[in-house]
């Protein structure tokens, strides 16, 4: 029999900043981690390095590798590269892990593919008008505790999947672009 845990046994949920109070607080301009940030993480796809010195907001800063849910989506990712430094808003909740017993990519592949864990946060969502879940809800998630060998084999085996579906979405777009140049070129040429 598996042992199962409450998820909130091994992370911390920090829910994010308001934008509208923080940008009334502060002068400095603020670069918020966005959902096109999020999606480009999700596919795997680093787009850029920011290249000023963004404000230290403690836990809502994001470094590369941090765990980031999307409250609208209910998915979460690994932050990339060119994400680090950027703010977390309301939209978002980071995943702070309290010790080495879980690891990042295993805790991915629960959070957006595992059955059990899906059916969970749809029973959770049922009475929320916004669905959104809390971060106490998102705590109370029941998790399957396995050995940190096996965690790492299942979270290294999903991040791949992502990574080449990430490439695979590239791909796709990039063959829609050469053959819609094609026929138009062909459609000109007549």
């Amino acid at each position: 029999m598996k042992n199962i845990k409450k998820i909130s046994n091994f992370v911390e949920f920090i829910s994010g900043v308001n934008p509208t109070r923080v940008n009334k607080q502060l002068e400095n301009e603020i670069i918020y981690y966005e959902q096109s940030d999020f999606n480009n993480d999700f596919n795997h796809l680093d787009v850029y390095e920011i290249e000023e010195n963004p404000s230290d907001f403690g836990k809502q800063t994001l470094k590369e590798g941090d765990i980031v849910i999307s409250n609208n989506q209910q998915k979460a990712v690994m932050i990339g590269k060119s994400n680090a430094g950027k703010v977390i808003s309301l939209n978002f909740t980071k995943v702070e892990f309290k010790k080495q017993t879980l690891d990042k990519n295993y805790f991915l592949y629960l959070f957006n593919s595992n059955k059990s864990i899906q059916r969970q946060k749809e029973r959770e969502k049922q009475g929320d008008v916004l669905q959104k879940l809390s971060t106490k809800a998102l705590g109370e998630l029941k998790i399957p505790v396995i050995p940190l060998e096996k965690q790492k084999k299942i979270g290294e085996a999903y991040s791949k999947t992502l990574k080449l579906q990430g490439e695979l979405i590239r791909y796709s777009t990039l063959l829609e672009q050469f053959s819609t140049q094609i026929l138009e070129k062909t459609l000109q040429g007549d």
